[in-house]
This record gives C-alpha cells, structure tokens and sequence, in this order.
C-alpha cells in the first residue's frame, strides 16, 4: 500500500528526499570549509603575533632574554576580540616569559607547509577554553648562545567560531532557499504538466457506460502508448458489440420465423378434430424441431467460434487426412439418401497444426453443405493434397459476385433447393480458418461445374 496515495506527491518526495539530503551535505561541507578559511585566516594573524614576539629575543650578558610590550599583545586581542596567551621556551627549556603552563607540541603535529617558518598549529584546551596555538622555533645564534627558541602563541576561538558560524548561516539560507525554490518550482510545474492527466480522468469518470469513442491524446510521448492502447480496446469493444448486437438481431430473426411455424403448425392441429390433421401437424413441428435445433446448434458453434478468437491457441499436430476421411463417412448416409457420389481424393497421412474438434466441424460443415445443394444423383468429392483441403459438388454454385457474401453469417441462395438452412455453415468455416491462419476461398469447380471450396494451410501449420 502506498503511503501517498497521490502521483504528484510521491513525485515530490522522491524529489524531495535527495534534496534534502544534497542540502545537508552542502551545508556539511560549507561549514567545513567555513572553519578551513577561518583557520588560514587567523592562523596568518596568530603567526603574525608569533612572530613579533620572536623579534623582541635578544641576548644580554650572555642570557636569552624576551621583552614583550603589553601593548602590542593588547593590539591583538583588541583586533580579534579574543584573549591571547604566550609563551618563550630557551633552547635549555626554560620559561623566559609569559604563561609557563601553556599545552606542549603533541606529538602528531606538523610542521605547516604553508608559511615559510617552522611553525606547528594545533588546537587545545586551556583553563576550560578551546585555544589554537601557534608554535614557532626560532633560531639564535648570538653572543655564545646557539640553539632553537621556542615561541607558543595562542588564542581562543571566539572570533573564528563567530566567522565559521556566519558563514553557516549564510550556506543554510542559501540552500534552504535554493531547496525550496525547487520544491515550490517542482510543485507548480507537476500541476501544470499533470492538468491533461486530470482532465482525462475527469472526461472518463462522466463518461456514459455506453460511449466508446477514443480518448483525446496527451501532449507526453510516455503517455502516447497508454492512450494508443486502449482506444485500440475500445474500437475491438465496439467491434465485437456491434458484432454481438448484428448476431443478436440476425439470430432472433432466424429464430422468429420456425417458432412462428411452429406456432401456426400447433394452431392449426388444435383446431382440427381429424387425427389425420393431427398426425401431419405433428410431423410438420417434428421437422420444424429438428430445423430449429440444427439452427440453433450452429448459431452457438458461431458464437463459441467468434469468442475463440481471443483465446490463445493450443495448437497440436493432427492428421488432416483422417479427419476428413471420417467426416465423409459420418456425412455417408446423408448422400446415400440422395444418390450422391461421395469420393475421397488425396493423400493417407497428411500432419498440419490445429485443433482436431474445430477442424472436424470444418469438414462436417462443408460437406453438409456440398450435400445439401448437389442435386439429387449429384457428385461431392473430398480432396486434400500437400495442407490443401478442397470440396466440390456438382451443384447450382455461386455466382463471384455473390461469393464474398457467402461467407457472411445467414447470408442464403435460393438454388430451387428444397433443404432448410439458416446460412451459416460457411460462415463458420470462415472463422474457423481464420482462427487456424488458413485461407478459404470460393470459385466454381471446373470439373463439375458446382461450387468448390479451397482451403490452404500456411507452412508454418505443416
């Protein structure tokens, strides 16, 4: 679960978050470099001081002797606002003036590489104050004395704490600024960039259950295949409801017309006292019955096929050859009835990719058709060489021009044929190659005469 339910708030977290981390590491590093300048500026000041009191070494009488004025120690301090502290140390280590308890060289300092002199600074506690100390050798060679004097200078950190610390203020304005400028910048650019977002979803939020026009594209490219996505949705929804509601309407109507029969047929048995009336109108619903049944059988085979349509396919290897060899034995009967001959042309074993219950329904279908529109004493031929599967009859055909539209749900031909159909066998065939990826085709069979169905499977089915 998000903690922020809202896009424009999380965008500014994460936005957010490193800023203020980019914000804490500068002022990190401001305040660092912040003591780094005040340390460069006030150890020049300190060895300054350091050094004036290096020049008041003298030697009398043969002894190293310091003279260090007040006054020129008080210049200082009144200069930085701090308190100063000093120490000389002969060459034999003896306190010549000033504070003998200042804290000694440790022993981790080295010498600066800054300023030209053999000077160490380092920082120390004296009295409970934080001090820096500057700590300057300084040679004498003068009078028989000869060695390394050493001079400690120190000062407290007032003014340079007070310098760091304006500085820091200084970094935290500045990038407290800067972060919120950004944020408030950031905010203000997420709600202008986000306004065609929201007006989308307000369009779809009111929009009426049944309105399936496309939705108005966004002026983002990372949007663009969102938006290209699911209008393409909406138009497969509006085909497939307007193919719902073509098959709704085309299937009441076929069914309207048998029922109405059906109706008469009932009708008129009731209002006969002959049993000979009787038995004919039982025979007629019989055969309205058995017509309505088919119909409504193949209706719901077109209506699972076109919902197949989806799904994905699990094809597997069958053998074409034996399934149209066993349709033509199922469908045997139904020519013999008539005196068609029925013949079977073609390979033994030929493997193609698919769904051996559709492709059964596909044989079934066009050789019901084929034996339903051969006149009687006809001839139906089943033929299938290489994954192309052919059916012709010696029938009354299809004229090309009407051969697209027999292809279409409840489209008929009146031939003088004396058999019931609603006119969508072919039509399930139709979507049953669609489904496999076979191409059908109609023309009129040049051997004899009627029409002919060629369906080609693709190599890749083989």
């Amino acid at each position: 679960m998000r903690i922020i339910p809202s896009l424009r708030g999380e965008l500014l977290v994460w936005l957010g978050l490193p800023l203020a981390l980019l914000w804490g590491l500068s002022v990190y590093t401001h305040y660092q470099s912040a003591v780094h300048a005040a340390n460069q500026a006030y150890d020049r000041s300190l060895l300054a001081s350091a050094r004036t009191v290096a020049e008041r070494l003298v030697v009398r009488h043969r002894h190293l002797e310091v003279d260090v004025p007040w006054v020129v120690l008080d210049s200082f301090e009144r200069n930085m606002n701090d308190q100063l502290f000093y120490q000389v140390i002969s060459p034999e280590g003896k306190t010549l003036s000033g504070y003998d308890d200042l804290p000694t060289i440790p022993p981790t300092s080295q010498l600066s590489e800054i300023y030209p002199a053999l000077v160490y600074f380092y920082d120390a506690r004296y009295h409970q104050q934080r001090i820096r100390i500057a700590a300057l050798w300084q040679p004498v060679n003068e009078a028989g004395v000869n060695g390394m004097a050493l001079v400690l200078v120190a000062e407290t950190l007032n003014s340079r704490q007070a310098f760091a610390e304006g500085l820091l203020r200084t970094a935290l304005l500045s990038q407290s600024c800067l972060v919120l400028v950004t944020l408030l910048l950031a905010g203000l650019m997420l709600r202008r960039v986000l306004r065609p977002l929201r007006r989308l979803s307000r369009i779809v939020l009111h929009r009426d259950g049944s309105e399936l026009t496309p939705l108005p594209s966004l002026p983002w490219s990372e949007l663009q295949p969102l938006i290209i996505a699911f209008n393409r949705y909406l138009e497969r929804l509006r085909s497939l409801l307007a193919r719902q509601d073509r098959f709704s309407a085309d299937a009441a109507h076929q069914l309207r017309t048998p029922l109405a029969i059906l109706k008469t047929q009932v009708g008129v048995a009731l209002d006969s006292e002959r049993p000979e009336q009787w038995r004919e109108s039982l025979q007629g619903m019989r055969h309205t019955l058995d017509d309505t049944i088919l119909l409504t059988d193949r209706l719901l085979q077109l209506a699972r096929m076109k919902a197949r349509h989806g799904e994905e396919k699990p094809l597997t290897n069958v053998d074409l050859a034996d399934i149209l060899r066993d349709a033509c034995f199922s469908s045997y009967t139904a020519a013999r009835n008539k005196r068609i001959d029925l013949g079977y042309e073609g390979q033994q074993n030929d493997e193609v990719k698919g769904d051996s219950l559709l492709l059964g329904e596909l044989c079934a279908n066009l050789l019901d058709n084929a034996i339903k529109y051969t006149p009687i004493g006809g001839i139906v031929t089943a033929r299938l060489y290489a994954g192309k599967l052919e059916i012709e009859d010696s029938g009354p055909g299809i004229d090309s021009a009407e051969q697209e539209k027999a292809l279409q749900p409840f489209s008929r031909f009146d031939h003088g044929s004396l058999q019931p159909g609603a006119g969508i066998g072919l039509a399930l065939v139709k979507d049953i190659c669609a489904w496999h990826g076979a191409l059908i085709s109609l023309d009129r069979s040049p051997l004899l005469g009627g029409l002919r169905v060629t369906i080609q499977f693709k190599p890749d089915q083989r």
